[in-house]
């Protein structure tokens, strides 16, 4: 090489051959010294000294060499000849593509790193991509196949070990290739979208790392030919009916739009389109793909395509219920993905929430159920979306209900931490767990039992806590949450867990005494039957508890029965229940999923004696304290479902320093609660001094909620009968009107001692009851000091200390009656209570003032007291059943309510009180308040219609019929100078009865009743209320015709034996009656026209029943926590 300056002219005389016909080469050796590469530069080398060099590396026998060596040492330094002659090739179009098949050869070979040529073969890349040599092969004309195999041997030598600098050198080569052509080749695009398949991501993420930033690079002009690629998917699959290459390509189309979406600016239109093509299928997919594109992180699809974005938001009203389906899946998915953007779909979420199919529905639940729920899903989620999640709790399907309590109780898992934390939280999702509860109000097995396995879990989440105080924080955290429907929703499944662990607990006992003992057998199918109506699929668990009895294995009945004991904690609950249930898998597996919902119901996991000792803890605190009125309500009602639970805490519950609380009410919360448990446990209240002493001096100076409950808890001290005896003689003592501001509370405790410790109370009762009757009960000046004024409810607390005595005075007459023994009672006793409570509940004598309304309600409640006791029930007649009708029908809104919902219906239910009070409920029928209807209502069909003196025998509810349709011949608004609004007025009294009893199995049964009655005549007052009588008898039939035909049912001849109440009527010859028609014509001819034309009949309103008070308007009726109602836990 000489030169001195400018381009050097080389004078190297390569000798690569052995002769001149370049077929044999010269040995290797001496070949690889011929061949070593020289770092030359492009602008000192005089090209045309190489012109020799240059053909002779063409030589067929060096570019196929034997040996791999030369091949690459020949291929580099043709790499070099071209960098040297750049931009132009010393070489023809086949020669050059002869070249570049031997280069490709070569790049094939670099994913062996450790072969000793793999440098020569890094360096060939090296070349390539910084010289851009490339480009002379992909202006060729024919050169689609070199191009393709390019792409299809450095997508196959990629991998994720090499290095980064040769990963990019691939990249540089290969997008040469995409830019320098005037088109690119089919084959190359197929390459390339090859690699976003999900398989090739799974075997070379390499590969497709390396798609992803060539699209990337290259999107500007890979967009057509994707377009083009798409398009003729979609016209094959048009062709050939099948869509398994158009979800391919859909596939296709998420997976660039996650890499490179910049190579779908033709596509998304074209997915636009296919929103609304005749295909469902094809409508799916495009649903389903365009919806994963508007939720990829990073990207504004929706913002630059808006027209796509409105086209895709208008399938949610699609004709096909798959589409819809898919839409609500990939729309509640968009709350997840972009948070922001899924705002402008709560709506509509929310309308396919009610959409008009099932399928839709359940997806809508199920896709909110698996939401993750961040801070910024939380703000997305519309308030309508989680209410119409919560109407769907109370679907008609059953599939749809499950999804929906699933969804809402898990979306309140994930947010019920924070609810202490934030007012925001709190106010949007507090409110899940009412929704939730309130749907025990349906009274549907199966919405009961998903309640019940989704309690401990998703709401409580006891399993993620283990501190036991802090599940006692949660539990009343969540109940303090709760409405007051809901509370009593939560109460009704405590119910239902304690009904179906009495039941369970008997059969798992039956079942480890059974042998071949025939009674026990059809015990146990007795009990299994019953249970198994609790539940849903009540014949498979009756089957299952059958065949779970045949299994004989008292290790699975002992684990079952310990989780339902009230001595076991949580922790010891699931040990045995995990146990028990895993024994259970492995001899009979069948029966895990059938018995299932009884085990979790059963098994005592939400309240459990462990939290009652936090419970007081919290109900001990101030009143102030967060949780306080939660804690009372929860302890009030556990004494009351499950008692033992408190024996196991009696201690801490009885402890003298919760009585010492400066707060007056604290105390009153407290003592309430030890007379609950001591109602619910009987002699087993414990007795110390300095408890005796504190209650004793609750007695003789505290208010008169703690006078009333302190005397009450010492009379159920075993062994305490001198303290009562003391105790009655000092209150006694307060009745000297020296000690007048003492009166009331020494007559609140006076009406305990009274009713539970008669011995104590008889030493003083022929005084105590003179004065009550002489003094507090007559004294004229100060019932008109008290009347003065005072026209409107006062809650009782809010009375005078005169009101409050004399309220009292009628309790303690109406206890002393009803405390005393069979032996114990005479005429004159009962002449002088009942007497007193006659006048007070027929209003003789007295005005409407607070005091008086208590009186009555008062008044009325004794005589059901009095009733229900057996050797007392003929002391309350005909004549005061008829007075308590007008109870019902009081003026004073809380009077009537109060004595109707919280006396009545609780003392018929309970069945405390004979079945002739049955109709009295039925005279709420003009009642405003609809809720004091929907209450009456749901008592009848639900309890009091359960009712049989014998199986098979009519219920007593259907047997009290002829006693209401009496009751209603003796009412005061009956007028016989105005038939036709008498007639509307009562026929509404047989309307409600007939709308709350009737059906088609007993409407013959009824009318059969109704009709008997012009076969007797009443015993009481004679002729005017038997003609009544007659025609309330007609009245009953018409009506029940009537309803007869409303609803298409058959009125048949009743085939049984019916007799009237004999204490009511005599029978006598009804073939007159028979005959004569009673019931007035023209209101037979105008109701019939009425319910012929369908229009609405006017209301005739009643005379007796006012208007709701202003307090109680438009609201449920409540009772005072320290009224009758608490009365009637604590005297009962």
């Amino acid at each position: 090489m000489t030169s001195d300056s400018g381009p050097h002219e080389l004078s190297f005389q390569p000798k690569l051959f052995a002769n001149a016909s370049q077929k044999k080469t010269v040995p290797i050796a001496e070949l690889y010294k011929q061949l070593k590469l020289n770092g030359l530069e492009q602008e000192t080398v005089d090209t045309q000294s190489l012109d020799a060099v240059t053909r002779q590396l063409l030589a067929p026998s060096l570019l196929r060499h034997k040996e791999p060596g030369v091949v690459a040492y020949v291929s580099c330094c043709i790499a070099d000849i071209l960098r040297l002659y750049a931009p132009e090739a010393p070489y023809s179009e086949d020669e050059i593509k002869a070249v570049f098949n031997v280069f490709i050869d070569q790049l094939q070979l670099l994913g062996d790193t450790d072969n000793q040529f793999f440098a020569l073969r890094e360096y060939l890349l090296t070349s390539l991509a910084t010289v851009r040599t490339p480009a002379l092969v992909a202006m060729q004309a024919d050169a689609e196949d070199t191009i393709s195999r390019f792409f299809t041997v450095l997508f196959g030598v990629v991998s994720t070990g090499q290095a980064h600098n040769m990963q990019m050198q691939i990249l540089d080569v290969l997008q040469q290739l995409v830019e320098e052509p005037k088109t690119v080749p089919q084959d190359v695009i197929d390459v390339i979208l090859l690699q976003f398949t999900r398989r090739r991501q799974q075997d070379n993420a390499a590969a497709h790392q390396l798609a992803s930033d060539l699209a990337t690079n290259t999107a500007d002009i890979l967009q057509k030919y994707i377009y083009q690629y798409f398009n003729d998917v979609i016209v094959s699959a048009g062709q050939a009916g099948t869509l398994d290459d158009l979800r391919a390509a859909h596939v296709l189309i998420l997976e660039l739009n996650r890499a490179a979406p910049g190579t779908l600016l033709n596509v998304v239109p074209q997915l636009e389109e296919e929103l609304s093509v005749e295909d469902v299928d094809i409508r799916v997919l495009a649903i389903s793909v365009l919806g994963e594109m508007f939720g990829e992180k990073g990207h504004t699809l929706a913002k630059r395509y808006e027209a796509t974005w409105t086209a895709w938001k208008g399938r949610r009203a699609d004709a096909a219920a798959a589409v819809r389906v898919e839409w609500v899946e990939r729309a509640v998915a968009l709350y997840q993905q972009q948070p922001q953007l899924a705002r402008e779909l709560n709506a509509d979420v929310a309308a396919k929430l009610s959409d008009v199919d099932e399928r839709v529905r359940v997806a809508a639940c199920r896709s909110l159920g698996q939401l993750e729920m961040g801070t910024a899903v939380q703000g997305a989620l519309g308030d309508d979306v989680v209410s119409a999640l919560g109407e769907r709790c109370k679907d008609r399907r059953a599939a749809v209900r499950a999804e929906a309590i699933v969804a809402l109780a898990t979306l309140y898992s994930q947010v019920v931490g924070e609810l202490e934390q934030s007012t925001t939280v709190r106010r949007k999702w507090g409110g899940i767990p009412s929704t939730i509860f309130e749907l025990r109000y349906i009274n549907d097995p199966d919405i009961d039992s998903k309640v019940e396995s989704i309690m401990t879990g998703a709401i409580l989440n006891f399993a993620k806590i283990r501190d036991d105080r802090e599940k006692c924080r949660r539990l009343l955290l969540v109940f303090d949450s709760l409405t007051p429907k809901a509370q009593n929703g939560f109460f009704s499944y405590m119910r239902r867990q304690r009904d179906a662990i009495l039941m369970a607990d008997t059969f798992l006992e039956l079942c480890e005494r059974s042998g071949d003992d025939a009674a026990v057998e059809q015990q146990q199918r007795a009990l299994a039957a019953k249970l198994s109506a609790f539940f849903p699929d009540r014949v498979k668990l009756e089957s299952s508890l059958a065949q779970l009895a045949g299994l004989r294995d008292n290790d699975v009945y002992a684990g079952l029965r310990q989780t339902m004991d009230v001595r076991s904690d949580i922790k010891t609950v699931r040990k045995c229940q995990k146990s028990a249930l895993k024994r259970l898998a492995s001899l009979a597996p069948n029966l895990l999923d059938t018995t299932a919902p009884l085990w979790k119901c059963a098994g005592l996991t939400t309240i459990n004696r462990v939290l009652v000792p936090y419970l007081i803890e919290n109900a001990s605190a101030s009143r102030q304290g967060p949780f306080h009125g939660a804690a009372v309500t929860l302890l009030n009602y556990t004494v009351e479902v499950f008692p033992e639970m408190l024996e196991l805490s009696k201690d801490e519950l009885f402890a003298v320093e919760g009585l010492q609380a400066r707060d007056a009410s604290a105390v009153e919360e407290r003592l309430k609660l030890m007379v609950q448990f001591a109602k619910a446990v009987p002699n087993a209240v414990p007795r110390s001094t300095d408890l005796e002493n504190r209650l004793a001096a609750l007695v003789r100076s505290g208010t008169v909620a703690q006078a009333k409950r302190a005397a009450f808890v010492v009379t159920q001290m075993s062994g305490a009968a001198d303290l009562c005896a003391a105790l009655t003689g000092d209150v006694v003592d307060c009745l000297d009107d020296a000690k007048l501001e003492r009166r009331a509370p020494a007559f609140a405790a006076l009406s305990r001692f009274a009713l539970h410790a008669p011995a104590a109370y008889a030493t003083y009762a022929e005084r105590i009851s003179q004065f009550l009757v002489q003094v507090a009960l007559t004294d004229a000046e100060a019932e008109a000091n008290m009347d003065a004024g005072d026209a409107e409810w006062e809650a009782r607390e809010q009375l005078s200390d005169m009101g409050l005595a004399r309220v009292y005075a009628v309790k303690i007459l109406a206890h002393w009656l009803a405390g005393m023994e069979r032996s114990s009672v005479t005429r004159e006793i009962v002449q002088m209570v009942m007497g007193t409570l006659r006048q007070l509940v027929r209003g003789s004598g007295f005005g409407r003032s607070a005091v008086t309304q208590h009186c009555v309600l008062v008044a009325a409640s004794s005589m059901l007291k009095i009733a229900g006791r057996g050797h007392l029930e003929r002391a309350v007649g005909v004549a005061d059943v008829q007075s308590l009708a007008l109870v019902v029908q009081d003026a004073t809104f809380e009077v009537r309510s109060s004595f109707l919902l919280d006396k009545l219906v609780p003392a018929l239910a309970s069945r405390r009180v004979h079945a002739r009070f049955i109709p009295l409920v039925f005279l709420a029928a003009h009642e405003v308040e609809p809720g004091v209807l929907d209450h009456v209502r749901h008592a009848v069909e639900q309890r009091l219609s359960q009712f049989r003196p014998t199986p098979g025998s009519p219920s007593l509810v259907e047997s009290s019929l002829p006693r209401l349709l009496h009751i209603l011949a003796h009412h005061p608004d009956w007028d016989d100078a105005e038939p036709l609004r008498t007639l509307e007025l009562f026929a509404h009294y047989v309307d409600f009865y007939i709308s709350c009893v009737c059906s088609a199995q007993n409407v013959s049964l009824l009318f059969c009743l109704a009709a008997k009655l012009k076969s007797a005549r009443s015993k009481v007052q004679g002729g005017q209320q038997t003609q009544r009588l007659y025609v309330l008898s007609e009245l009953a039939q018409f009506l029940l015709r009537e309803k007869s035909k409303a609803a298409n049912w058959p009125v048949n001849v009743y085939p049984g034996e019916l007799q009237l109440p004999d204490d009511l009527f005599e029978m006598v010859d009804g073939t007159d009656q028979m005959r004569e028609s009673y019931l007035n014509p023209e209101f037979v001819a105008l109701r019939s026209k009425t319910s012929g034309s369908g229009a609405k009949r006017t209301r005739t309103k009643p005379k007796r029943v006012a208007k709701p008070s202003k307090k109680s308007r438009g609201k449920q009726p409540q009772v005072d926590s320290d009224s009758d109602a608490m009365d009637e836990v604590s005297d009962n």
